[in-house]
Protein backbone atom coordinates (compact mmCIF):
# COMPACT_ATOMS: atom_id res chain seq x y z
CA UNK A 1 0.00 0.00 0.00
CA UNK A 2 1.33 3.27 -1.25
CA UNK A 3 1.60 6.40 0.45
CA UNK A 4 -0.82 8.17 -2.37
CA UNK A 5 -3.78 6.16 -1.76
CA UNK A 6 -3.58 6.28 2.06
CA UNK A 7 -6.20 8.93 3.77
CA UNK A 8 -4.40 10.76 6.02
CA UNK A 9 -7.27 12.24 8.99
CA UNK A 10 -7.31 15.71 9.96
CA UNK A 11 -7.08 16.24 13.35
CA UNK A 12 -6.75 19.05 14.26
CA UNK A 13 -5.70 21.24 17.47
CA UNK A 14 -6.08 24.49 17.89
CA UNK A 15 -6.67 24.80 14.03
CA UNK A 16 -3.08 22.58 13.50
CA UNK A 17 -2.68 19.26 12.60
CA UNK A 18 -0.93 17.31 15.37
CA UNK A 19 2.03 16.41 12.81
CA UNK A 20 3.80 14.41 15.44
CA UNK A 21 1.13 12.04 16.21
CA UNK A 22 1.06 11.91 12.89
CA UNK A 23 4.57 10.92 11.61
CA UNK A 24 4.39 8.17 14.41
CA UNK A 25 1.57 6.68 13.10
CA UNK A 26 3.24 6.65 9.45
CA UNK A 27 6.03 5.26 11.15
CA UNK A 28 4.41 2.21 12.46
CA UNK A 29 2.44 1.80 9.41
CA UNK A 30 5.33 1.58 7.01
CA UNK A 31 7.21 -0.59 9.33
CA UNK A 32 4.18 -3.19 9.19
CA UNK A 33 3.77 -2.68 5.37
CA UNK A 34 7.65 -3.80 5.12
CA UNK A 35 6.87 -6.99 7.42
CA UNK A 36 4.35 -8.52 4.85
CA UNK A 37 6.72 -7.71 2.23
CA UNK A 38 9.21 -9.61 3.78
CA UNK A 39 7.28 -12.33 4.96
CA UNK A 40 5.74 -12.84 1.09
CA UNK A 41 9.26 -12.95 -0.45
CA UNK A 42 10.57 -15.22 2.08
CA UNK A 43 7.60 -17.34 1.07
CA UNK A 44 8.56 -16.99 -2.35
CA UNK A 45 12.01 -17.88 -2.36
CA UNK A 46 11.14 -21.08 -0.16
CA UNK A 47 8.58 -22.11 -3.69
CA UNK A 48 11.28 -21.41 -6.36
CA UNK A 49 13.80 -22.99 -3.75
CA UNK A 50 11.66 -26.37 -3.44
CA UNK A 51 10.85 -25.56 -7.81
CA UNK A 52 14.93 -26.14 -8.17
CA UNK A 53 15.02 -29.05 -5.78
CA UNK A 54 12.38 -30.73 -7.94
CA UNK A 55 14.46 -32.36 -10.38
CA UNK A 56 13.59 -33.38 -14.33
CA UNK A 57 12.13 -37.25 -14.35
CA UNK A 58 14.29 -37.90 -17.35
CA UNK A 59 17.52 -36.83 -14.99
CA UNK A 60 16.41 -38.63 -12.30
CA UNK A 61 15.96 -41.94 -14.37
CA UNK A 62 18.93 -41.40 -16.07
CA UNK A 63 20.83 -40.72 -12.59
CA UNK A 64 19.37 -44.12 -11.52
CA UNK A 65 20.40 -46.35 -14.49
CA UNK A 66 24.15 -44.83 -14.28
CA UNK A 67 23.50 -46.03 -10.22
CA UNK A 68 21.84 -49.14 -11.73
CA UNK A 69 25.13 -49.79 -14.30
CA UNK A 70 27.87 -48.93 -11.84
CA UNK A 71 26.80 -51.41 -9.29
CA UNK A 72 25.70 -54.42 -11.40
CA UNK A 73 29.44 -54.02 -13.29
CA UNK A 74 30.92 -53.90 -9.53
CA UNK A 75 28.35 -57.18 -8.57
CA UNK A 76 29.80 -58.97 -11.75
CA UNK A 77 33.79 -57.75 -10.82
CA UNK A 78 33.27 -58.66 -7.13
CA UNK A 79 31.01 -61.93 -8.02
CA UNK A 80 34.19 -63.18 -10.50
CA UNK A 81 36.70 -62.79 -7.64
CA UNK A 82 35.15 -64.77 -5.40
CA UNK A 83 34.15 -67.55 -8.27
CA UNK A 84 38.14 -67.21 -8.93
CA UNK A 85 39.27 -67.83 -5.06
CA UNK A 86 36.38 -70.22 -4.66
CA UNK A 87 37.81 -72.56 -7.81
CA UNK A 88 41.13 -72.02 -7.12
CA UNK A 89 40.77 -73.29 -3.23
CA UNK A 90 38.03 -75.90 -4.22
CA UNK A 91 38.93 -77.11 -7.73
CA UNK A 92 35.60 -75.81 -9.14
CA UNK A 93 35.69 -76.38 -12.67
CA UNK A 94 33.70 -78.56 -14.91
CA UNK A 95 35.74 -81.70 -16.50
CA UNK A 96 34.07 -82.33 -20.24
CA UNK A 97 36.95 -85.01 -21.15
CA UNK A 98 35.09 -88.39 -21.79
CA UNK A 99 37.77 -90.10 -19.68
CA UNK A 100 37.31 -87.86 -16.57
CA UNK A 101 41.08 -86.63 -17.18
CA UNK A 102 40.92 -83.04 -14.77
CA UNK A 103 38.77 -85.34 -12.35
CA UNK A 104 39.80 -87.15 -9.22
CA UNK A 105 39.75 -90.93 -8.92
CA UNK A 106 36.82 -91.77 -6.30
CA UNK A 107 39.77 -94.13 -5.03
CA UNK A 108 41.85 -90.87 -4.20
CA UNK A 109 38.85 -88.46 -2.37
CA UNK A 110 38.58 -92.02 -0.20
CA UNK A 111 41.94 -92.14 0.88
CA UNK A 112 42.41 -88.09 1.02
CA UNK A 113 39.53 -88.55 3.76
CA UNK A 114 39.78 -91.67 5.94
CA UNK A 115 43.22 -92.28 5.55
CA UNK A 116 45.91 -89.43 4.86
CA UNK A 117 46.76 -88.29 8.70
CA UNK A 118 49.47 -86.22 8.60
CA UNK A 119 50.22 -83.04 6.55
CA UNK A 120 52.28 -83.00 3.18
CA UNK A 121 54.25 -80.66 1.02
CA UNK A 122 53.96 -81.53 -3.27
CA UNK A 123 56.63 -79.20 -4.80
CA UNK A 124 57.08 -78.48 -8.75
CA UNK A 125 60.72 -77.75 -9.42
CA UNK A 126 59.86 -75.43 -11.88
CA UNK A 127 57.24 -72.21 -11.84
CA UNK A 128 54.12 -72.58 -12.22
CA UNK A 129 53.90 -70.50 -15.80
CA UNK A 130 57.31 -72.53 -16.93
CA UNK A 131 55.44 -76.34 -15.87
CA UNK A 132 51.93 -75.68 -17.79
CA UNK A 133 53.98 -73.75 -20.74
CA UNK A 134 55.62 -77.34 -21.77
CA UNK A 135 52.41 -78.32 -23.28
CA UNK A 136 48.43 -79.89 -23.22
CA UNK A 137 49.98 -83.19 -20.88
CA UNK A 138 51.67 -80.79 -18.06
CA UNK A 139 48.82 -78.86 -17.92
CA UNK A 140 46.50 -81.85 -17.21
CA UNK A 141 49.53 -82.92 -14.27
CA UNK A 142 49.32 -79.63 -12.96
CA UNK A 143 45.38 -79.64 -13.23
CA UNK A 144 45.30 -82.94 -10.95
CA UNK A 145 47.77 -81.32 -8.30
CA UNK A 146 45.62 -78.13 -7.80
CA UNK A 147 43.37 -80.49 -7.29
CA UNK A 148 44.73 -82.32 -4.71
CA UNK A 149 45.74 -79.28 -2.80
CA UNK A 150 42.42 -77.96 -3.12
CA UNK A 151 40.22 -81.05 -1.90
CA UNK A 152 42.56 -82.13 0.99
CA UNK A 153 44.00 -79.09 3.78
CA UNK A 154 46.68 -80.82 4.57
CA UNK A 155 48.31 -80.87 1.43
CA UNK A 156 49.69 -77.55 0.65
CA UNK A 157 51.06 -77.25 -3.19
CA UNK A 158 54.36 -75.24 -3.80
CA UNK A 159 56.23 -74.25 -7.24
CA UNK A 160 60.09 -72.83 -7.28
CA UNK A 161 62.74 -72.95 -9.49
CA UNK A 162 65.60 -74.70 -8.85
CA UNK A 163 68.08 -71.91 -9.55
CA UNK A 164 66.46 -69.71 -7.31
CA UNK A 165 66.06 -71.86 -4.48
CA UNK A 166 69.40 -73.41 -3.73
CA UNK A 167 68.24 -74.13 0.00
CA UNK A 168 65.80 -76.59 -1.02
CA UNK A 169 67.85 -79.04 -3.43
CA UNK A 170 70.52 -78.79 -0.34
CA UNK A 171 67.64 -80.74 1.75
CA UNK A 172 67.86 -83.45 -0.84
CA UNK A 173 71.65 -84.50 -0.99
CA UNK A 174 72.52 -86.88 -3.23
CA UNK A 175 69.10 -87.01 -5.23
CA UNK A 176 68.90 -85.40 -8.80
CA UNK A 177 66.47 -82.85 -9.42
CA UNK A 178 65.69 -81.02 -12.72
CA UNK A 179 62.84 -78.93 -13.56
CA UNK A 180 59.87 -80.65 -13.91
CA UNK A 181 59.88 -83.28 -10.76
CA UNK A 182 57.42 -83.35 -8.01
CA UNK A 183 58.74 -83.75 -4.75
CA UNK A 184 55.95 -85.42 -1.91
CA UNK A 185 56.94 -84.68 1.22
CA UNK A 186 56.07 -85.56 4.80
CA UNK A 187 56.22 -82.14 6.72
CA UNK A 188 56.60 -83.84 10.34
CA UNK A 189 58.87 -86.54 9.43
CA UNK A 190 60.95 -85.40 6.12
CA UNK A 191 60.10 -88.78 4.45
CA UNK A 192 59.80 -87.74 0.90
CA UNK A 193 59.54 -89.44 -2.44
CA UNK A 194 60.63 -87.99 -6.23
CA UNK A 195 57.92 -87.90 -8.80
CA UNK A 196 59.63 -87.77 -12.62
CA UNK A 197 58.36 -86.71 -16.09
CA UNK A 198 59.02 -90.94 -16.43
CA UNK A 199 57.02 -91.47 -13.48
CA UNK A 200 54.24 -89.78 -14.14
CA UNK A 201 53.74 -89.95 -17.81
CA UNK A 202 54.17 -94.18 -17.29
CA UNK A 203 57.08 -94.10 -19.60
CA UNK A 204 59.75 -96.90 -19.60
CA UNK A 205 62.91 -95.06 -19.43
CA UNK A 206 64.79 -91.58 -20.81
CA UNK A 207 64.38 -92.89 -24.27
CA UNK A 208 60.58 -92.54 -24.40
CA UNK A 209 61.07 -89.10 -22.37
CA UNK A 210 62.90 -87.49 -25.62
CA UNK A 211 60.58 -89.31 -27.83
CA UNK A 212 57.84 -86.76 -25.98
CA UNK A 213 59.85 -83.81 -26.64
CA UNK A 214 60.68 -85.17 -30.25
CA UNK A 215 57.34 -86.03 -31.41
CA UNK A 216 55.22 -84.32 -28.92
CA UNK A 217 53.24 -87.34 -27.63
CA UNK A 218 52.35 -89.13 -24.95
CA UNK A 219 49.90 -91.64 -23.98
CA UNK A 220 48.89 -91.54 -19.88
CA UNK A 221 48.99 -89.62 -17.29
CA UNK A 222 49.61 -91.17 -14.24
CA UNK A 223 50.07 -88.32 -11.99
CA UNK A 224 47.19 -89.06 -9.75
CA UNK A 225 48.62 -92.86 -8.73
CA UNK A 226 52.31 -91.85 -8.28
CA UNK A 227 51.02 -88.69 -6.14
CA UNK A 228 48.59 -91.07 -3.98
CA UNK A 229 51.26 -93.68 -3.55
CA UNK A 230 53.67 -91.07 -2.73
CA UNK A 231 51.39 -89.70 -0.07
CA UNK A 232 50.90 -92.96 1.28
CA UNK A 233 54.58 -94.32 1.18
CA UNK A 234 55.61 -90.92 2.81
CA UNK A 235 53.24 -91.26 6.08
CA UNK A 236 53.77 -94.64 6.84
CA UNK A 237 57.13 -94.20 9.17
CA UNK A 238 57.13 -97.84 9.74
CA UNK A 239 56.33 -99.58 6.36
CA UNK A 240 56.05 -103.15 5.65
CA UNK A 241 58.84 -104.98 3.86
CA UNK A 242 58.08 -107.57 1.21
CA UNK A 243 60.83 -109.77 -0.29
CA UNK A 244 60.94 -111.00 -3.89
CA UNK A 245 62.95 -114.38 -4.50
CA UNK A 246 65.12 -114.78 -7.61
CA UNK A 247 67.67 -117.05 -8.66
CA UNK A 248 65.30 -120.04 -9.81
CA UNK A 249 63.87 -118.80 -12.75
CA UNK A 250 61.19 -116.69 -11.58
CA UNK A 251 58.74 -115.20 -13.99
CA UNK A 252 58.25 -111.61 -14.05
CA UNK A 253 56.88 -109.88 -11.03
CA UNK A 254 56.94 -105.94 -12.25
CA UNK A 255 53.07 -105.29 -11.96
CA UNK A 256 52.75 -107.16 -8.42
CA UNK A 257 56.02 -105.06 -7.06
CA UNK A 258 54.81 -101.70 -8.45
CA UNK A 259 51.31 -102.09 -6.99
CA UNK A 260 52.93 -102.53 -3.66
CA UNK A 261 56.07 -100.25 -4.21
CA UNK A 262 52.84 -97.38 -5.39
CA UNK A 263 51.35 -98.02 -1.57
CA UNK A 264 53.48 -97.65 0.57
CA UNK A 265 55.15 -101.02 0.79
CA UNK A 266 59.30 -101.04 0.92
CA UNK A 267 59.91 -104.34 -1.82
CA UNK A 268 63.03 -105.56 -2.61
CA UNK A 269 64.71 -108.74 -4.36
CA UNK A 270 66.91 -111.54 -2.29
CA UNK A 271 68.55 -114.13 -4.23
CA UNK A 272 67.11 -117.33 -2.48
CA UNK A 273 70.61 -119.19 -3.54
CA UNK A 274 73.75 -116.65 -2.30
CA UNK A 275 71.41 -114.46 0.41
CA UNK A 276 69.26 -114.35 3.17
CA UNK A 277 66.32 -113.61 3.84
CA UNK A 278 65.89 -110.41 5.84
CA UNK A 279 64.70 -110.82 9.58
CA UNK A 280 62.87 -107.10 9.30
CA UNK A 281 60.53 -108.41 5.65
CA UNK A 282 56.90 -108.86 6.75
CA UNK A 283 56.39 -111.44 3.61
CA UNK A 284 58.04 -113.50 0.87
CA UNK A 285 56.85 -113.69 -2.24
CA UNK A 286 58.02 -116.84 -4.59
CA UNK A 287 56.55 -116.04 -8.21
CA UNK A 288 56.40 -118.97 -10.51
CA UNK A 289 59.83 -120.39 -10.17
CA UNK A 290 60.71 -122.18 -13.50
CA UNK A 291 63.13 -124.76 -11.32
CA UNK A 292 62.26 -126.59 -8.32
CA UNK A 293 63.88 -125.58 -4.95
CA UNK A 294 66.22 -127.15 -2.90
CA UNK A 295 66.32 -128.42 0.64
CA UNK A 296 68.83 -125.68 1.56
CA UNK A 297 66.35 -122.28 0.13
CA UNK A 298 62.96 -124.01 1.50
CA UNK A 299 65.28 -124.41 5.24
CA UNK A 300 65.57 -120.37 4.68
CA UNK A 301 61.98 -120.18 4.07
CA UNK A 302 60.80 -122.52 7.38
CA UNK A 303 63.44 -120.89 9.20
CA UNK A 304 61.82 -116.92 8.19
CA UNK A 305 58.27 -118.19 8.97
CA UNK A 306 58.76 -119.80 12.25
CA UNK A 307 60.68 -116.63 13.15
CA UNK A 308 62.18 -117.86 16.23
CA UNK A 309 58.70 -119.07 17.42
CA UNK A 310 57.42 -115.96 17.12
CA UNK A 311 55.78 -116.21 14.01
CA UNK A 312 54.29 -113.39 12.54
CA UNK A 313 55.42 -113.66 8.83
CA UNK A 314 54.00 -114.43 5.43
CA UNK A 315 54.99 -116.03 2.25
CA UNK A 316 52.56 -115.85 -1.09
CA UNK A 317 53.90 -118.42 -3.55
CA UNK A 318 52.56 -118.56 -7.18
CA UNK A 319 52.33 -121.32 -9.61
CA UNK A 320 52.83 -121.34 -12.95
CA UNK A 321 51.02 -123.64 -16.31
CA UNK A 322 54.43 -123.33 -17.70
CA UNK A 323 56.45 -125.15 -14.52
CA UNK A 324 57.68 -128.27 -14.99
CA UNK A 325 56.97 -130.97 -11.84
CA UNK A 326 58.51 -129.27 -8.25
CA UNK A 327 58.17 -132.12 -5.84
CA UNK A 328 60.58 -130.00 -3.00
CA UNK A 329 57.95 -127.21 -3.26
CA UNK A 330 55.11 -129.64 -3.20
CA UNK A 331 56.47 -130.98 -0.04
CA UNK A 332 56.72 -127.36 1.48
CA UNK A 333 52.91 -126.47 0.46
CA UNK A 334 51.34 -130.15 2.01
CA UNK A 335 53.22 -129.26 5.28
CA UNK A 336 50.97 -126.13 5.29
CA UNK A 337 48.02 -128.49 4.53
CA UNK A 338 48.05 -126.95 0.45
CA UNK A 339 48.34 -128.83 -2.84
CA UNK A 340 48.77 -127.65 -6.46
CA UNK A 341 46.96 -129.77 -8.45
CA UNK A 342 49.01 -130.28 -12.13
CA UNK A 343 46.11 -129.45 -14.59
CA UNK A 344 44.70 -126.11 -15.13
CA UNK A 345 41.02 -125.39 -15.04
CA UNK A 346 39.03 -124.03 -18.08
CA UNK A 347 35.21 -122.64 -18.82
CA UNK A 348 32.83 -123.56 -21.48
CA UNK A 349 30.43 -121.66 -19.87
CA UNK A 350 30.24 -118.25 -22.39
CA UNK A 351 29.07 -116.17 -19.57
CA UNK A 352 32.17 -116.74 -17.96
CA UNK A 353 34.68 -116.53 -20.90
CA UNK A 354 36.40 -113.75 -22.74
CA UNK A 355 35.40 -115.61 -25.73
CA UNK A 356 34.24 -118.94 -27.20
CA UNK A 357 37.88 -119.73 -27.96
CA UNK A 358 39.30 -119.03 -24.19
CA UNK A 359 38.13 -122.22 -22.67
CA UNK A 360 41.27 -121.03 -19.97
CA UNK A 361 41.22 -117.19 -19.60
CA UNK A 362 37.81 -116.56 -17.45
CA UNK A 363 36.41 -114.33 -14.86
CA UNK A 364 36.81 -116.35 -11.00
CA UNK A 365 34.67 -115.67 -8.31
CA UNK A 366 36.34 -113.75 -4.95
CA UNK A 367 35.29 -114.97 -1.81
CA UNK A 368 34.77 -112.21 1.11
CA UNK A 369 36.38 -113.47 3.88
CA UNK A 370 38.84 -111.58 6.94
CA UNK A 371 41.27 -110.71 3.67
CA UNK A 372 39.15 -109.74 0.68
CA UNK A 373 36.41 -107.32 2.01
CA UNK A 374 33.57 -105.89 -0.05
CA UNK A 375 35.32 -102.88 -0.54
CA UNK A 376 38.14 -104.29 -2.67
CA UNK A 377 35.72 -106.30 -5.00
CA UNK A 378 35.89 -104.14 -8.33
CA UNK A 379 33.84 -105.60 -10.73
CA UNK A 380 35.50 -108.87 -11.69
CA UNK A 381 39.05 -111.24 -11.23
CA UNK A 382 40.28 -112.48 -14.17
CA UNK A 383 42.63 -115.12 -14.51
CA UNK A 384 44.57 -117.63 -17.34
CA UNK A 385 45.76 -120.93 -17.11
CA UNK A 386 44.48 -121.73 -13.30
CA UNK A 387 46.16 -124.47 -11.53
CA UNK A 388 43.27 -125.72 -9.05
CA UNK A 389 44.37 -125.27 -4.97
CA UNK A 390 43.78 -128.16 -2.85
CA UNK A 391 43.44 -128.03 0.70
CA UNK A 392 44.80 -131.25 2.70
CA UNK A 393 43.05 -133.51 5.49
CA UNK A 394 45.18 -133.83 8.58
CA UNK A 395 46.90 -130.52 9.44
CA UNK A 396 45.13 -128.03 12.67
CA UNK A 397 46.19 -125.31 10.25
CA UNK A 398 43.10 -122.92 9.17
CA UNK A 399 42.22 -121.96 5.59
CA UNK A 400 41.06 -119.12 3.86
CA UNK A 401 39.68 -119.38 0.28
CA UNK A 402 39.97 -116.19 -1.06
CA UNK A 403 39.58 -116.85 -5.38
CA UNK A 404 37.28 -120.22 -7.03
CA UNK A 405 36.09 -121.10 -10.14
CA UNK A 406 32.26 -120.66 -11.25
CA UNK A 407 30.29 -123.85 -11.36
CA UNK A 408 30.86 -126.44 -14.23
CA UNK A 409 34.45 -125.81 -14.54
CA UNK A 410 36.88 -128.64 -16.01
CA UNK A 411 40.18 -129.64 -15.64
CA UNK A 412 42.70 -129.83 -18.42
CA UNK A 413 45.55 -132.22 -17.05
CA UNK A 414 49.16 -130.72 -18.13
CA UNK A 415 50.75 -134.10 -18.37
CA UNK A 416 47.54 -134.79 -21.13
CA UNK A 417 49.45 -136.39 -24.05
CA UNK A 418 46.68 -137.64 -26.26
CA UNK A 419 43.38 -135.98 -27.93
CA UNK A 420 41.37 -134.64 -24.63
CA UNK A 421 38.03 -135.55 -23.90
CA UNK A 422 36.28 -132.75 -22.86
CA UNK A 423 33.23 -134.64 -21.86
CA UNK A 424 35.19 -136.99 -19.85
CA UNK A 425 36.86 -134.22 -18.00
CA UNK A 426 36.56 -133.88 -13.98
CA UNK A 427 34.36 -130.99 -13.44
CA UNK A 428 32.94 -128.65 -10.41
CA UNK A 429 34.35 -125.88 -8.73
CA UNK A 430 37.84 -125.56 -8.12
CA UNK A 431 39.37 -123.64 -5.73
CA UNK A 432 42.19 -120.78 -7.33
CA UNK A 433 43.56 -118.53 -3.93
CA UNK A 434 44.11 -120.36 -0.96
CA UNK A 435 45.12 -119.29 2.26
CA UNK A 436 46.61 -121.41 5.10
CA UNK A 437 47.32 -119.86 8.58
CA UNK A 438 49.15 -121.20 11.57
CA UNK A 439 48.96 -119.97 14.84
CA UNK A 440 50.76 -119.10 17.95
CA UNK A 441 49.30 -117.55 21.35
CA UNK A 442 49.44 -114.13 20.19
CA UNK A 443 50.75 -114.48 16.65
CA UNK A 444 50.19 -116.14 12.90
CA UNK A 445 51.97 -117.01 10.45
CA UNK A 446 50.72 -117.23 6.94
CA UNK A 447 51.10 -119.51 3.23
CA UNK A 448 49.40 -118.29 0.39
CA UNK A 449 48.98 -120.26 -2.57
CA UNK A 450 47.75 -118.80 -6.26
CA UNK A 451 46.95 -121.12 -8.70
CA UNK A 452 48.60 -119.18 -11.61
CA UNK A 453 51.20 -116.05 -11.92
CA UNK A 454 48.97 -114.53 -14.67
CA UNK A 455 46.24 -113.83 -11.76
CA UNK A 456 49.20 -110.65 -11.18
CA UNK A 457 50.80 -110.54 -14.31
CA UNK A 458 51.50 -107.56 -16.26
CA UNK A 459 48.78 -108.18 -18.88
CA UNK A 460 45.99 -108.92 -16.77
CA UNK A 461 46.62 -106.76 -13.84
CA UNK A 462 46.36 -103.56 -16.87
CA UNK A 463 43.19 -104.32 -17.42
CA UNK A 464 41.19 -101.28 -16.33
CA UNK A 465 38.01 -103.12 -15.41
CA UNK A 466 39.23 -106.00 -13.73
CA UNK A 467 39.60 -105.85 -10.10
CA UNK A 468 42.75 -107.69 -10.48
CA UNK A 469 44.89 -104.89 -8.51
CA UNK A 470 42.38 -104.26 -6.25
CA UNK A 471 41.95 -108.08 -5.30
CA UNK A 472 45.50 -108.31 -4.38
CA UNK A 473 46.03 -104.99 -2.91
CA UNK A 474 43.10 -106.10 -0.48
CA UNK A 475 45.27 -109.35 0.71
CA UNK A 476 48.43 -107.76 1.13
CA UNK A 477 46.96 -104.72 3.27
CA UNK A 478 44.77 -107.05 5.27
CA UNK A 479 47.07 -109.83 5.81
CA UNK A 480 50.31 -107.57 7.03
CA UNK A 481 47.90 -104.87 8.59
CA UNK A 482 48.12 -101.77 6.50
CA UNK A 483 45.69 -99.24 5.64
CA UNK A 484 43.59 -100.23 2.91
CA UNK A 485 45.84 -99.10 -0.58
CA UNK A 486 43.96 -97.87 -3.01
CA UNK A 487 44.10 -98.75 -7.17
CA UNK A 488 43.43 -95.84 -9.84
CA UNK A 489 43.09 -96.06 -13.07
CA UNK A 490 45.72 -94.11 -15.87
CA UNK A 491 43.71 -91.94 -17.72
CA UNK A 492 44.78 -91.96 -21.78
CA UNK A 493 45.52 -88.73 -23.45
CA UNK A 494 43.71 -89.88 -26.43
CA UNK A 495 40.58 -88.78 -25.08
CA UNK A 496 41.23 -85.43 -24.06
CA UNK A 497 38.22 -84.02 -26.11
CA UNK A 498 33.92 -83.03 -25.17
CA UNK A 499 32.32 -85.65 -26.38
CA UNK A 500 28.89 -85.47 -27.52
CA UNK A 501 26.23 -86.76 -29.86
CA UNK A 502 25.01 -84.92 -33.03
CA UNK A 503 22.06 -84.45 -30.95
CA UNK A 504 23.71 -82.54 -28.42
CA UNK A 505 25.50 -80.62 -30.50
CA UNK A 506 22.61 -79.28 -32.55
CA UNK A 507 21.07 -78.41 -28.87
CA UNK A 508 24.03 -76.09 -28.03
CA UNK A 509 24.24 -74.71 -31.60
CA UNK A 510 20.77 -73.60 -31.06
CA UNK A 511 21.18 -72.38 -27.39
CA UNK A 512 24.65 -70.21 -28.30
CA UNK A 513 23.54 -69.24 -31.91
CA UNK A 514 19.95 -68.12 -31.13
CA UNK A 515 18.16 -68.71 -27.67
CA UNK A 516 20.62 -66.72 -26.19
CA UNK A 517 21.34 -63.80 -28.76
CA UNK A 518 17.01 -63.55 -29.05
CA UNK A 519 16.92 -63.48 -25.62
CA UNK A 520 19.32 -60.09 -24.86
CA UNK A 521 17.90 -58.57 -28.35
CA UNK A 522 14.08 -58.57 -26.63
CA UNK A 523 15.73 -58.04 -23.26
CA UNK A 524 16.74 -55.06 -24.81
CA UNK A 525 14.08 -53.70 -26.52
CA UNK A 526 11.84 -54.25 -23.74
CA UNK A 527 14.37 -51.96 -21.16
CA UNK A 528 14.48 -49.26 -24.28
CA UNK A 529 10.32 -48.55 -24.67
CA UNK A 530 10.25 -49.21 -20.83
CA UNK A 531 12.17 -46.16 -20.01
CA UNK A 532 11.11 -43.66 -23.29
CA UNK A 533 7.45 -44.10 -21.82
CA UNK A 534 8.27 -42.93 -18.05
Amino acid sequence: MSKKHRNIPEKKHGGKVDTAKETEKNAAEEAAEKAVEKDIGTQSDIKNDNKRKTLDPRKKHGIMSIAFTAIFITAVVVLNIIVGLLTDRFGLRADLTASGMYTLDKQTEYYLDYFLNTDISITVTSSEKHFVDEGEYFKQINEILQKLSAYSERITLDYLELEQNPDFAARFSGETLVNDYVVVENKKSGRYRIITPIDYFGLDDETAMYYYYYYGYIGNSLIEQEAVSAMIYVSDDDPAKIVFTEGFGEHGSEALSRLLSKNGYDVETVNLLTGELPEDADAVVIYAPSSDLNAEQLAKLDKFLDNNGKLGKNVFYFASSDQPKTPNIDGFLSDWGLEIGYSVIGHTNPDYMLNAQTYYMHLQQVELTDFTEESYKKGFILGSDLRPVYTLPGTSNAFDVLMRSYEKAFLYPLDNEGEFDLAGAETGIFNDVVMSTKRSSDSVSRVCAAGSETLAGNTLMSYANAGNQTFFLGVFDSVLGKNKGISITPKSFETIYFDMSAGTANVFAVILCIVIPVGIVVFGVVIYFRRRHR
